[in-house]
């Protein structure tokens, strides 16, 4: 093998490829970080994501008894109903 045969870049050549590495490693990171930022403007400001298992637990328990309420309070009502009308129409 001959030495004309390996060609090695010349420093100045190199440097300017480590240059456009770095700008477009530059513009990358830039995109990533507006990626972020739209990232978390869409994920809620709720407790059910804490990194705290209490707080979690309890967001987690909240939830289940508020949607208790919200079936329970249909079945309560028809109940009611129900009852109202036993009651008027037994008295007849």
């Amino acid at each position: 093998m001959s030495e004309e045969s390996i060609s090695q870049p010349t420093p100045a050549k190199s440097l300017e490829q480590v240059q456009e590495a770095l700008s477009d490693l530059q513009i990358q990171l830039q995109f990533q970080k507006d990626e972020l930022e739209a990232l978390k403007e869409r994920i809620p400001d709720s407790n059910i994501i804490s990194p705290n298992f209490l707080k979690r637990a309890f967001t987690v328990w909240g939830h289940y008894v508020v949607a208790g309420f919200l079936v329970a309070i249909p079945f309560i009502c028809l109940s009611m109903i129900f009852a109202v009308l036993v009651a008027i129409f037994s008295q007849q």
